[in-house]
Protein backbone atom coordinates (compact mmCIF):
# COMPACT_ATOMS: atom_id res chain seq x y z
CA UNK A 1 0.00 0.00 0.00
CA UNK A 2 1.59 3.51 -0.55
CA UNK A 3 2.26 5.80 2.13
CA UNK A 4 0.31 8.82 2.47
CA UNK A 5 0.23 11.92 5.11
CA UNK A 6 -2.34 13.22 7.13
CA UNK A 7 -3.25 15.81 9.96
CA UNK A 8 -3.94 14.57 13.26
CA UNK A 9 -5.16 16.35 16.40
CA UNK A 10 -3.59 15.47 19.53
CA UNK A 11 -4.49 16.49 23.31
CA UNK A 12 -4.53 15.60 26.84
CA UNK A 13 -7.69 14.12 28.14
CA UNK A 14 -6.91 15.94 31.80
CA UNK A 15 -6.24 19.32 30.25
CA UNK A 16 -7.76 19.62 26.48
CA UNK A 17 -6.75 23.03 26.25
CA UNK A 18 -3.12 21.35 25.76
CA UNK A 19 -3.12 20.23 22.21
CA UNK A 20 -1.13 19.51 19.29
CA UNK A 21 -1.74 19.03 15.35
CA UNK A 22 0.82 17.34 13.77
CA UNK A 23 1.67 15.47 10.03
CA UNK A 24 1.78 11.64 10.46
CA UNK A 25 2.11 9.58 7.87
CA UNK A 26 -0.86 6.97 7.61
CA UNK A 27 1.04 3.32 8.27
CA UNK A 28 -1.55 0.53 8.67
CA UNK A 29 1.27 -1.69 9.36
CA UNK A 30 1.52 -0.05 12.96
CA UNK A 31 -0.65 -1.23 15.54
CA UNK A 32 -0.66 2.31 17.52
CA UNK A 33 0.20 5.74 16.59
CA UNK A 34 3.60 6.61 17.40
CA UNK A 35 4.02 10.47 18.46
CA UNK A 36 7.03 12.32 19.64
CA UNK A 37 7.47 11.76 23.14
CA UNK A 38 8.44 15.63 23.15
CA UNK A 39 5.55 16.64 22.25
CA UNK A 40 3.03 14.35 24.39
CA UNK A 41 5.04 15.85 27.77
CA UNK A 42 4.51 19.71 26.31
CA UNK A 43 1.25 18.51 26.49
CA UNK A 44 1.16 16.89 29.39
CA UNK A 45 0.61 13.19 28.91
CA UNK A 46 2.72 11.05 30.97
CA UNK A 47 3.55 7.16 30.25
CA UNK A 48 1.28 4.85 31.55
CA UNK A 49 3.44 1.76 30.61
CA UNK A 50 5.74 -0.16 28.81
CA UNK A 51 4.74 -2.59 25.60
CA UNK A 52 7.14 -4.52 23.35
CA UNK A 53 7.20 -3.70 19.45
CA UNK A 54 9.12 -5.44 16.82
CA UNK A 55 10.92 -3.43 14.66
CA UNK A 56 10.23 -4.37 10.49
CA UNK A 57 14.19 -5.59 10.74
CA UNK A 58 13.00 -8.29 13.88
CA UNK A 59 14.56 -5.93 16.59
CA UNK A 60 12.95 -5.55 19.89
CA UNK A 61 11.75 -2.45 21.21
CA UNK A 62 10.73 -1.22 24.65
CA UNK A 63 8.41 1.90 23.67
CA UNK A 64 6.22 3.65 26.83
CA UNK A 65 2.99 3.94 25.22
CA UNK A 66 0.32 6.84 26.59
CA UNK A 67 -3.67 7.60 27.07
CA UNK A 68 -4.32 10.65 24.71
CA UNK A 69 -7.40 11.56 22.72
CA UNK A 70 -6.98 12.16 18.86
CA UNK A 71 -9.12 13.37 15.99
CA UNK A 72 -8.95 13.41 12.08
CA UNK A 73 -11.66 14.18 9.54
CA UNK A 74 -13.79 15.59 11.92
CA UNK A 75 -13.69 12.36 14.15
CA UNK A 76 -12.60 11.91 17.75
CA UNK A 77 -11.95 9.46 20.02
CA UNK A 78 -9.51 8.08 23.48
CA UNK A 79 -6.63 5.95 22.27
CA UNK A 80 -3.25 4.65 23.28
CA UNK A 81 -0.12 6.09 21.71
CA UNK A 82 2.88 5.07 21.54
CA UNK A 83 6.00 7.94 23.21
CA UNK A 84 8.39 8.09 19.90
CA UNK A 85 11.68 8.66 21.07
CA UNK A 86 14.13 10.73 19.37
CA UNK A 87 14.43 10.44 15.42
CA UNK A 88 11.34 8.14 15.42
CA UNK A 89 8.57 8.83 13.01
CA UNK A 90 5.46 10.22 14.00
CA UNK A 91 2.61 7.95 12.61
CA UNK A 92 -1.26 6.98 12.65
CA UNK A 93 -0.97 3.49 13.31
CA UNK A 94 -4.25 0.93 12.82
CA UNK A 95 -5.67 1.63 16.66
CA UNK A 96 -6.48 5.24 16.12
CA UNK A 97 -7.56 4.36 12.67
CA UNK A 98 -10.12 1.90 13.28
CA UNK A 99 -10.56 3.79 16.87
CA UNK A 100 -11.80 6.80 14.77
CA UNK A 101 -14.29 4.56 12.54
CA UNK A 102 -12.01 5.93 9.34
CA UNK A 103 -10.16 3.80 6.88
CA UNK A 104 -7.57 4.02 4.50
CA UNK A 105 -7.94 4.77 1.30
CA UNK A 106 -4.39 4.12 -0.83
CA UNK A 107 -6.40 5.21 -3.86
CA UNK A 108 -7.35 8.49 -2.95
CA UNK A 109 -4.58 8.87 -0.80
CA UNK A 110 -6.69 9.62 2.30
CA UNK A 111 -8.70 8.62 5.19
CA UNK A 112 -12.38 7.93 4.59
CA UNK A 113 -15.73 6.31 6.93
CA UNK A 114 -15.50 3.20 7.19
CA UNK A 115 -18.64 0.65 8.06
CA UNK A 116 -16.76 -0.96 11.43
CA UNK A 117 -17.53 -5.31 11.65
CA UNK A 118 -19.97 -6.94 13.97
CA UNK A 119 -19.62 -10.22 13.74
CA UNK A 120 -20.33 -10.84 17.50
CA UNK A 121 -24.21 -9.48 16.74
CA UNK A 122 -24.96 -12.39 13.78
CA UNK A 123 -26.76 -14.99 15.62
CA UNK A 124 -24.75 -17.52 14.03
CA UNK A 125 -22.33 -16.94 16.86
CA UNK A 126 -24.46 -17.41 19.70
Amino acid sequence: MGTFKTKLRVWNPADPKKAEEVEVVVDTGAAFSWISRVRLERMGIAADRQIPFRTIDGRVLQRDVAIAYVASNGYAAPDIVVMAEAGEAEVMGAHSIEGLTLAADPVQKKLIPAVMLALAADNRFR
